[in-house]
């Protein structure tokens, strides 16, 4: 598995492109979300040894990102296993509180893992999930 993602699309709306370049990393038994710098802005921990179990919820954080204005962010992390070829990750992003049960279409992004071109056929494809995410990891 990979042990770490970038974002290079967010899908769109809002401030979906200050998403652009950050990254999702582990770190021991931890999940980081980290700026394009690669500054660490949350983090969740999983017990012992072991990852965080997915879908998990990073805890709420004020930053920029790529942006110029800091803005307040919920990032979910869904799945680091997606994709056709099972390595990228996705989740889901907002700048309002965590979504209600009768709430639908969060903005999402994916990442993925491998270096070079992307899978044929593997990106972009969802027609109902138009605010999808693709990175390339940094291994």
């Amino acid at each position: 598995m990979p042990t770490k993602w970038t974002i290079n699309n967010a899908g769109g709306g809002g401030n979906s492109a200050e998403l652009i370049g950050c990254h999702l990393a582990t770190s021991g038994n931890s999940y980081q979300f980290q700026t394009p710098s690669g500054g660490v802005v949350a983090t969740v921990t999983g017990t012992g040894t072991s990852l965080p179990t997915l879908p998990c919820d990073f805890p709420m954080f004020n930053s920029a990102l790529a942006g110029t204005t800091a803005v307040d962010w919920y990032i979910s992390l869904e799945s680091t296993t997606d994709g056709a070829s099972k390595n990228k990750a996705k989740g889901t992003w907002s700048n309002t509180a965590p979504l209600g049960i009768t709430d639908t279409d969060p903005d999402t992004w994916t990442t993925q893992a491998g270096v070079g071109v992307e899978p044929e056929g593997d990106q972009g494809e969802d027609e109902d999930n138009d605010k999808a995410a693709y990175a390339t990891p940094k291994l």
